[in-house]
């Protein structure tokens, strides 16, 4: 599983960098849009969470621009403002997942578990409180 990280927080990019690889995944990471758009030329991942703040290019309009190239990669939005506009604008440009920061290391996994096995059995995802946050991923 190839994961890319945009996020221009130094300390939050290496915990996410870290617990990704304790999973197994093959992790890129950048600070900013810019750099990553580059890397997603050659070799796009299979998973991209993305701040919505960023320095240049915001992650809401870095995400759309990936996710017209490549329609399988799963996209995660995470976001330090809470906005319930913005989060519906997110949904209708087809963002899987918006994140509130901070948010946990258990919310990412279970987003993660959900969005896998979408993407493995073809079903819709759970979520909520159907979901088994005992299972793993990776």
């Amino acid at each position: 599983m190839k994961v890319c990280i945009v996020e221009n927080d130094q300390m939050l990019r290496d915990s996410m960098i870290l617990f990704f690889r304790t999973k197994g995944c093959a992790v890129q990471a950048y600070p900013n849009a810019e750099e990553a758009f580059q890397a997603f030329i050659n070799l796009p991942p299979d998973i991209v969470v993305c701040d919505q703040n960023l320095p240049g290019m915001d992650g809401l309009e870095f995400l759309v621009h990936v996710g017209a190239r490549h329609r399988d990669m799963v996209r995660i939005l995470i976001d330090a403002y809470p906005n319930g506009r913005f989060a519906e604008k997110a949904k209708q440009a087809g963002i899987e997942e918006y994140l509130l920061k901070p948010f946990s290391i258990e919310e990412i996994e279970r987003v993660m578990e959900r969005r896998l096995s979408t993407r493995t059995n073809g079903t819709r995802p759970k979520g909520g409180a159907d979901e088994d946050p005992n299972q793993g991923f990776g």
